[in-house]
C-alpha cells in the first residue's frame, strides 16, 4: 500500500529544526561524516521518514544538503519547488516521474549512483514505490518552497 504525505509534512520535512546540522558542529569548517553515521532522525509527523540536513539550512538563504531515507511505499504526490534542487540516488531505486499523474507506473527507475535536477517550477513527483528502502541526497538553494499540484487554495 502505497503512502502519500500531505503538503503540510512535506512542508514542514524541508524546514525542520529538530535536526542536526552537522556544518554547525564543525569548529574548523569541515564536514567529513561515514555513511554509516549519518545522523537520521525520524520526520516528527512521519516517523518512518529518515531526515538529516548535512550542511546549511533549507529555511535560510544559503546552499543546503540534507539526506532522506524513504521506506518502501513512501510517495511524494505531484509538486514543484521555488528553486532548482540537484538529487543523487545513494542507495536503493528511487522512482521519479515528471508531470503530474502520481502513478508508480509513470515514473523512472533510477539507482545508486543516478542523478535528477529537478528545474525550478517543474511538476514532478517521487519516492520509494519498490519493495526496499531508498536513500537520496538534495542539494538546492535555500530557502526553498514546495508547492503541491492539489494543495488547497
Amino acid at each position: 500500500m502505497r503512502l502519500f504525505i500531505s503538503f503540510l509534512v512535506f512542508s514542514s520535512l524541508m524546514t525542520s529544526s529538530a535536526t542536526t546540522t552537522l556544518a554547525d558542529d564543525a569548529a574548523s569548517g569541515f564536514v567529513d561524516i561515514q555513511a554509516a553515521d549519518v545522523p537520521y532522525e525520524p520526520h516528527p509527523e512521519v516517523q518512518e521518514l529518515g531526515y538529516s540536513v548535512l550542511s546549511g539550512d533549507p529555511s535560510e538563504t544559503g546552499v543546503y544538503v540534507v539526506r532522506l531515507q524513504i521506506p518502501p511505499g513512501l510517495t511524494f504526490p505531484p509538486h514543484h519547488h521555488d528553486q532548482d534542487r540537484h538529487i543523487t540516488v545513494i542507495s536503493g531505486v528511487w522512482s521519479f516521474g515528471k508531470g503530474d499523474s502520481g502513478r508508480c507506473d509513470d515514473t523512472l527507475s533510477l539507482t545508486a549512483g543516478a542523478y535528477v535536477l529537478h528545474p525550478k517550477g517543474g511538476v514532478h513527483f517521487d519516492g520509494a514505490c519498490g519493495d526496499e528502502p531508498v536513500e537520496v541526497q538534495i542539494i538546492g538553494q535555500g530557502p526553498v518552497k514546495t508547492t503541491w499540484i492539489d494543495e488547497p487554495e
